[in-house]
């Protein structure tokens, strides 16, 4: 039986009201929205709406005021994941965080502990939503999350990890406390239910870890990490689990354990650890909902990774190794500083992992987990995937860090090059899931403040600047119905187009 728990939020006024109420079913979704990370539950980032042209900027919000305690903290860079602005119609959802930075004194040095990014329990987490309202986004509620982040304890290297909602059916699904989630109207927030999959008592120390998925028929699908409190990066995860809440709010889990029966207990010369979700990882659906997709590690083994095909009533289907593939004795890392998610094509599954050689292989598997080829690129991405001619090409970022180039690129469904645009500034491209629209039209943000609007072939069609941020977040873009770009740059959101 689901859990049903008001919230103290702006909303929870609202919440016993409809506590009871039922998820309803499915309705198909006709909008060139964008209600998850990387639009679709295929995370292809690819919208049927036509982009518009980079004109000026449309609106400023800041999601995130505690960027330049951040920066200051890191010696400039800004180490945090964002959630993709959620676009329906004219409403517009967006991660806003409230609550307090404690930075230390002075700021990088660590004191007085805990401070800086081994204190992010002293922020909150909200989802916030919008409206266009006579060319404004005027903000329409606000729903306050208990959720909080996994510790950085040494091992997120500072890197604060993502709270990602989904959109789904009218309803808007937010990461909560202790491996649970809410469901909010997404009309006016107010609580519909709390889904606890763990039960009634609340575990500190298990944490709802990357974005939520929502499949075509309204199912959600999450990761829920449960670290050890003492030492949560030292020692292993006591579990790791595959959650799903169906649409009519049943609740289903399993542990990454048994996805991954036959893996190893020595990895190298260590032990290798439990198995568990990458840190930031959205799991991924196919078109017709059999089969979910994930990436799994050992706790201390990221170069000991494996995709993983799941049947949706969550029982194992197979598991492949990022190991040897290439090459032996190459490897794809399974890093938890990345945002890196599956991608499902029309003939199998990409993922993009950090490689050995300081940048980052793109693995392409087919269907039943075979591993068919790769593509050596920049790292932490989920590519877009542009439909096209009876096949399909796949979009992403192709930094070599260190001095450049830098080129956002594209690649034929054989990950063979196909063009490549250079950045007319030699600075990184941080986008880790840029958009494609219609017409093939790539959307992608720079760290030199730009975003930028690419043609098929690699020519230019236009850009404008945003906000210089020196070591910028890796960012995602997203696309509404209209056309409009939502891109985001210093904790801000900006909205550009006609």
């Amino acid at each position: 039986m689901k859990e049903k728990t008001p919230v103290f939020s702006m909303f929870a006024v609202f919440a016993i009201a409809f506590c009871g109420a039922q998820a309803p079913q499915a309705q198909a979704q006709t909008h060139a929205d964008w209600l998850q990370w990387a639009r679709t539950p295929q995370h292809t980032g690819a919208s049927p709406a036509v982009g518009q042209s980079p004109n000026r900027k449309l609106a400023d919000i800041t999601y995130d005021p505690f960027t330049n305690q951040e920066k200051a903290e890191e010696s400039g860079e800004l180490l945090a994941h964002y959630q993709a602005p959620l676009i329906h119609g004219k409403k517009v959802f967006l991660e806003t965080k409230t609550g307090t930075y404690n930075s230390c004194q002075p700021p990088g040095s660590g004191q007085p502990f805990p401070c800086g990014p081994d204190d992010w329990q002293t922020q909150i987490w909200n989802e916030r939503a919008f409206v266009w309202q006579n060319g404004k986004l005027v903000q329409l509620w606000n729903f306050e999350s208990d959720w909080k982040p996994e510790p950085n304890a040494g091992g997120l290297g500072g890197w604060e990890p993502v709270f990602h909602a989904a959109v789904g059916n009218g309803f808007v699904f937010v990461p909560g406390f202790a491996g649970s989630i809410y469901q909010v109207h997404e009309s006016d927030g107010s609580l519909v239910a709390q889904y606890k999959p763990f039960g009634p008592t609340d575990d500190p120390d298990k944490y709802v870890s990357g974005p939520l998925t929502v499949d075509a028929k309204g199912n959600v699908y999450y990761n829920v990490l449960a670290l050890n409190s003492a030492n949560p990066w030292g020692f292993d995860v006591r579990n790791a689990w595959l959650v799903k809440v169906n649409h009519l709010g049943g609740m289903k889990k399993i542990s990454y354990k048994k996805l991954v029966p036959g893996a190893p207990f020595t990895c190298g010369s260590v032990p290798c650890g439990t198995q568990r979700p990458v840190v930031n990882l959205a799991p991924a659906v196919s078109g017709d909902g059999r089969t979910v997709y994930t990436v799994s590690r050992p706790h201390f083994a990221s170069d000991y990774a494996y995709l993983v095909a799941v049947n949706s009533d969550l029982t194992p289907q197979w598991q492949a190794s990022l190991r040897d593939q290439i090459a032996p004795g190459v490897n794809g890392y399974a890093y938890d500083l990345s945002s890196s998610s599956p991608v499902v094509v029309p003939d199998g599954v990409l993922y993009g992992a950090l490689g050995e050689n300081g940048r980052g292989y793109l693995f392409k598997f087919n269907p039943s987990g075979q591993y068919l080829t790769f593509y050596d690129f920049g790292w932490d991405e989920t590519p877009a995937v542009y439909a096209h001619d009876g096949t399909y090409s796949v979009i992403l970022k192709d930094n070599f860090y260190g001095g450049g180039p830098y080129y956002i690129t594209q690649l034929s469904a054989s990950l063979t090059l196909q063009w490549h645009y250079q950045s007319p500034t030699n600075r990184e491209w941080c986008v880790n899931a840029p958009a494609v629209d219609a017409n093939g039209v790539v959307y992608a943000n720079s760290e030199d403040g730009n975003i930028y609007v690419i043609n098929q072939g690699g020519t230019l069609k236009g850009k404008i600047f945003l906000r210089q941020a020196v070591g910028a977040a890796y960012t995602p873009v997203a696309l509404g119905r209209d056309g409009r770009i939502y891109t985001e740059n210093d904790g801000d959101m900006f909205v550009v187009g006609n």
